[in-house]
């Protein structure tokens, strides 16, 4: 039997260094992660966020993070 695959997706990634909240003479990466061309966006902070993010994106099981990340539509 041939697995059933999806469509392809297309999103940006967006990164930029921004201070760290605990200390702000640290940086530390930020990212956005859109799903184009719907537009639907999620903000993070690491990489577990982002893997997270795009898996719920795709619709597959999402990978466990403790990491605390926003999102907007």
């Amino acid at each position: 039997m041939t697995p059933v695959t999806q469509p392809p997706r297309l999103f940006t990634l967006r990164l930029w260094q921004a201070a760290s909240p605990d200390d702000p003479a640290m940086l530390e990466w930020r990212g956005k992660v859109q799903s184009l061309p719907d537009g639907e966006a999620y903000y993070f902070r690491d990489w577990p966020g982002m893997i997270r993010y795009l898996e719920m994106m795709l619709g597959v099981e999402p990978a466990a993070s403790t990491a605390s990340e926003s999102h907007t539509e």
